[in-house]
């Protein structure tokens, strides 16, 4: 994990989901691209096209001004005994919609994960507003780590990855796997047993399984009945050290998302701890 993109608002909330990447680009030794989109709200369709070109380009000045003292600091601040950078950074500024921009910014430098910060918005602003944090969980092709407002930057040490069938998402677990690497993290696979169902043997051999083909000692299975599977997830986390929680999800339907919505998405604005939202293939 290479490519590292960082949207960001400069709000105090970015500046706390900064610390985890800066960390993650130090220890990859790879590339920090800092990234802001900004749009010009057209209040009034009156409004003589000058004084709309004028707000844009203060807008557009502002946020690049911004970003480059960002980029400076970040620099300055993260060099070796030697004085050496300890990785690259980038800075790019957008016009457009957030979430729309740093999709087409995952594929133009082929980034390798998303880390950024989410407020946790609840009730009906959270059903209605949603979030630019959810709602790039959702778009985006590569894994993304959402920081909550009020999480403490640390080492990742411990990795709870709830999940509900393994073998079909495979490739979101060698995903988490080269996450882990990067801080050689151990790995909980956590799986929630809702009532009436009989998986427990399943799961066991299924662990057995995947424990030898990776041959990592630091991966072990916590089994959990529960009826209701966000709160046994919750429950695990609050009552076992976890320094990131890490979920796959899947592209959903229109009428899903109407009638019901995702689990990973809930964890987005419900966790205390990082989430790492890694898409089912």
């Amino acid at each position: 994990m290479k490519n590292i993109l960082f949207p960001t608002d400069f709000s105090q909330n970015a500046d706390n989901a900064l610390n985890y990447a800066i960390d993650i680009a130090a220890k990859t030794k790879g590339v920090l691209i800092l990234f802001h989109a900004y749009s010009v709200q057209l209040i009034d369709p009156n409004m003589p096209a000058e004084i709309y070109l004028s707000a844009y380009q203060e807008e557009e000045k502002t946020a690049k001004e911004n970003l480059e003292d960002l980029k400076k600091r970040i620099i300055e601040s993260n060099r070796d005994e030697n004085g050496n950078h300890l990785f690259d950074v980038e800075a790019v500024v957008s016009q457009g919609l957030i979430v729309d921009e740093a999709v087409s910014m995952i594929d133009e430098f082929k980034i390798d994960l998303v880390i950024m910060g989410t407020h946790g918005a609840t009730g009906l602003t959270e059903l209605i507003l949603g979030s630019n944090t959810a709602s790039l969980i959702e778009k985006s092709p590569v894994p993304v780590l959402a920081i909550p407002q009020n999480a403490l930057s640390k080492s990742i040490e411990n990795i709870v990855y709830a999940y509900d069938d393994i073998k079909a998402n495979m490739i979101s677990f060698q995903r988490l796997l080269k996450f882990a690497a990067i801080f050689d993290s151990e790995i909980i696979l956590l799986h929630i047993i809702e009532s009436g169902s009989n998986t427990e043997e399943k799961n066991k051999r299924e662990f057995e399984n995947i424990k030898n083909s990776v041959g990592s000692d630091k991966i072990k299975l916590a089994l959990v009945m529960e009826e209701n599977v966000l709160e046994g997830i919750n429950d695990f986390i609050n009552k076992n050290e976890t320094d990131v929680l890490a979920m796959a999800i899947k592209k959903r339907t229109l009428l899903d998302k109407i009638f019901s919505r995702s689990i990973t998405k809930k964890m987005a604005y419900h966790t205390k701890i990082p989430l790492l939202a890694l898409h089912k293939v």
